[in-house]
């Protein structure tokens, strides 16, 4: 888990939430065990270890287009999840993703499609695409005012 991150989470208006999670599994299958066949049918894998912030920024943009809902940003091996907008997650990727040291899943609902984003510890970024809408609905409510 990155340092201090319930603190930047919070400063971001984002609290981790079990119930994220539990919606982040279903999206997956059912089963985290899941997640390597979904990343064995990325479109797109992406080594990012030598890439500066800025350039990171630019490629969790592109892989993020037309996300216009809070994502699910999910660090599994904390079984730690939260709602988040796309701009606050690219905007603090730095605080959210410490390479060598973390796995996020970032889930995404965009249209017609599941964005299903890994970056993993090893410095690569995965971009699955899969079919369905609305895996964020509970994102999208944990964002909303009270």
């Amino acid at each position: 888990m990155p340092p201090k991150l319930s603190s930047t989470l919070a400063a971001l208006g984002a609290d981790s939430d079990p119930d994220l999670l539990e919606e982040a599994v279903r999206v997956l299958g059912g089963s985290w065990a899941e997640l390597a066949r979904v990343r064995r049918a990325a479109e797109a894998t992406t080594d990012v270890s030598e890439m500066s912030e800025s350039d990171l920024r630019a490629c969790l943009a592109t892989a993020l287009s037309g996300t216009s809902a809070p994502v699910i940003a999910v660090w599994p091996t904390d079984r730690a999840a939260a709602g988040i907008t796309t701009e606050s997650l690219i905007t603090a990727i730095d605080d959210l993703w410490y390479p060598a040291m973390d796995d996020l899943v970032v889930i995404a609902g965009t249209g017609d499609h599941t964005t299903v984003l890994v970056l993993d510890h090893e410095e690569r970024m995965t971009v699955t695409r899969l079919p369905g809408q609305g895996a964020c609905s509970r994102a999208t409510r944990t964002l909303e005012p009270t």
